[in-house]
């Protein structure tokens, strides 16, 4: 299958041992169940990964938590950079709390340098 640049590869990472995955075209977030063999909703992410086909969004794995960057997904949001952590739960029952840091909000870069500075992250 040849590579297609409108859309970013596949977002994926992984926390004790569960698989996660960041869907672009819907902005959720999704945990592989292996024992049914299917990927599971657990909600969404607070950036808008799907405004750019996911580019310009960061989503890697950091110790127990996950890490996500990009343009804030809410209405009174800027247009700017913001860092999301989240300690997620393979259980699809439980609600995700994403903390959004502090020292980084209000920052303002391009998703070509963003998605730069992941690659070498």
């Amino acid at each position: 299958m040849p590579f297609s640049s409108v859309q970013s590869p596949p977002l994926i990472a992984v926390v004790n041992e569960d698989l996660y995955s960041l869907e672009t075209s819907s902005n959720e977030l999704r945990v592989y169940d292996t024992n049914a063999n299917v990927w599971k909703k657990l909600g969404d992410v607070p950036v808008r990964a799907k405004s750019n086909g996911g580019w310009g969004v960061a989503f890697k794995s950091l110790g127990d938590k996950l890490l996500v960057i990009g343009a804030s997904s809410g209405p009174s949001r800027t247009e700017t950079m913001s860092v999301y952590t989240c300690s997620p739960s393979a259980d699809p029952k439980e609600k995700l709390v994403w903390e959004e840091s502090k020292r980084c909000c209000g920052v303002r870069l391009s998703h070509f340098i963003l998605n730069c500075c992941v690659m070498i992250a």
